[in-house]
């Protein structure tokens, strides 16, 4: 996908677009109610649904891009976006035109997401590594969006974050443009890429349902939480150790995974996600809701790094991957939905409602599928031979060669060959034999006259033979067949004798009575020395 300095760049701009879309959310209702005098917190959630409307839009479309178009200059070409939109967020004047520029900065930034399948399969040491490494970045991203969000919430006027913000995209922008080139291969080319199967949407279905069961949680947990009796500092250290206690245990993660195979650890780990939910509901005192966020985030840890490499394995390209990835952001959309429903009832409500989806899913766990890249690489001539059994090939016996001897095995091509197509008549002209063109000696003398059959066969040869030092001559056509070039005649038959038998000698006939030796006959004169006699018809 891009060579080895492009790595940090990705994984940079995957780890900024957390931030971006975690950090600023906290503060939304007090930047609209600063900047805009919004003071409807409708009007915040009407935002937030609309940026993740615009995620799932673009996903495909930028799959689709994918397709013609290297992912790196496809993620330039984004950062591009991202700057001018940042910076026209700092000058928007209305909260309409500022939730308008945050819908495409949104869509512009999406494309990052598909750097997934290739971070991870581009790693020195395979995929799981990149898998484990870029769940890691995630994750320390969302440590790090939460710390800020706190901090931009405390600053009187929220807008004044936003200049910051964009400060850090052109940064970003400049080491895309400098670090990220599309390598030459597979991972790199622009061609077609394979489209998404069963297998992919049937993950982009479970990967929903799990963005579902975890960001549910998260809305009224810190009201949940304070209600209780705690300050908003420990409700935001409860809110991040989640996000610690996965960057604590990722290396096991990977280790459990070589050891006890994807379906197990997911199905374990939904399962022990669930138990800390469920904790999280049923207690309130700060130690043991530490204890429960912490077994909360045991359990995402093994399930996101089993369910990650099961969608990098079936997913082979950003392609196939942008279908997961719209899966993902439209959990992310529903999540507040669900988590508001639940919330109806109690604070505590979403959370035993999401450990119920987490133990539903550990149970539908999908199993080992087949990737992707492997579809693609059987052909369908693969697939056939893999069906038909080889025909057996007996080798023919030695055949016999044109000097008399016999040939070795497989000198001749096996099996037997077809049938030559029919020549036309007017295409079987003789040609001229080796032995004919080669004819040593002085010409034979002209025979005398002579009448009937013996005549005219003494006349034929005398005519057709080579005189010394003359040009060669053609074999006389059979009666009735039109005279070829030399040129268009077929290729001779092998000959049937060997190579070193003498040609055979034309014998002339005696000479007929009345003629004077050396005339041509009909005309009863000489014919010079070493010309050629003339043919009658």
């Amino acid at each position: 996908m891009t060579g080895g300095h492009g790595r940090p760049v990705l994984l940079a701009a995957a780890g900024l677009h957390m931030v971006t879309q975690s950090a600023l959310a906290p503060f939304y209702p007090a930047l609209f109610r600063a900047a805009y005098g919004v003071e409807a917190l409708a009007a915040t959630g009407l935002f937030l649904v609309a940026c993740q409307v615009s995620a799932v839009v673009a996903l495909p479309l930028w799959g689709r891009a994918c397709r013609r178009v290297p992912l790196a200059r496809l993620v330039t070409a984004g950062q591009t976006a991202a700057v001018l939109l940042t910076a026209a967020l700092v000058l928007a004047p209305s909260y309409a035109v500022f939730t308008g520029v945050s819908v495409l900065l949104v869509a512009a930034k999406a494309v990052v997401l598909l750097a997934y399948p290739g971070l991870a399969r581009s790693h020195p040491r395979g995929v799981l590594p990149g898998v484990v490494q870029y769940v890691a970045v995630l994750h320390a991203a969302a440590v790090a969006a939460t710390l800020l969000g706190g901090l931009v919430v405390s600053v009187p006027d929220p807008r004044t974050a936003l200049p910051l913000l964009a400060v850090v995209e052109a940064v970003l922008l400049v080491a895309c443009v400098r670090l990220l080139r599309p390598v030459a291969g597979p991972a790199g080319a622009a061609g077609p890429a394979a489209p998404a199967g069963g297998d992919v949407w049937r993950l982009a279905g479970y990967v929903l349902l799990t963005a579902v069961a975890v960001y549910a949680a998260r809305p009224y947990f810190t009201e949940y939480v304070t209600d209780a009796g705690a300050s908003a500092g420990t409700a935001t250290l409860l809110f991040v150790l989640p996000h610690l206690a996965v960057l604590a245990l990722l290396p096991v993660a990977g280790r459990l995974r070589a050891r006890l195979g994807g379906r197990p650890l997911l199905r374990y780990g939904m399962l022990v996600a669930a138990a800390g939910l469920a904790a999280q509901a049923a207690v309130t005192d700060p130690g043991w809701l530490a204890a429960a966020r912490l077994v909360f985030g045991a359990g995402l840890a093994l399930g996101q790094v089993a369910l990650d490499e099961r969608v990098i394995r079936a997913s082979g390209s950003g392609a196939a991957y942008s279908v997961v990835a719209m899966g993902q952001t439209a959990g992310l959309l529903l999540a507040p939905m669900v988590a508001t429903a639940a919330a109806t009832a109690a604070l505590w409500a979403p959370l035993p409602v999401c450990g119920a989806l987490l133990c539903v899913l550990a149970v539908a766990a999908p199993g080992r599928g087949r990737s992707a890249a492997a579809a693609a690489a059987v052909s369908p001539a693969a697939v056939a031979s893999a069906v038909t059994p080889p025909a057996r090939v007996t080798p023919p016996a030695a055949v016999p060669s044109a000097a008399g001897g016999q040939a070795p095995p497989g000198a001749e091509r096996v099996g037997t060959a077809p049938p030559a197509p029919p020549v036309p008549a007017a295409e079987t002209a003789p040609a001229v034999l080796p032995q004919q063109r080669r004819a040593p000696g002085p010409t034979a003398p002209a025979p005398g006259p002579a009448t009937g059959a013996a005549a005219g066969a003494a006349t034929g040869a005398a005519a057709w033979a080579r005189p010394e030092g003359g040009p060669p001559a053609a074999t006389p056509p059979p009666a009735g067949r039109p005279v070829l070039p030399l040129a268009a005649a077929p290729l001779p038959p092998a000959p049937t004798t060997p190579m070193s038998q003498p040609p055979p000698t034309v014998q002339a006939p005696a000479a007929a009575p009345g003629v004077p030796p050396g005339a041509v006959p009909g005309t009863g004169s000489a014919a010079p020395p070493g010309s050629v006699p003339a043919v009658r018809p």
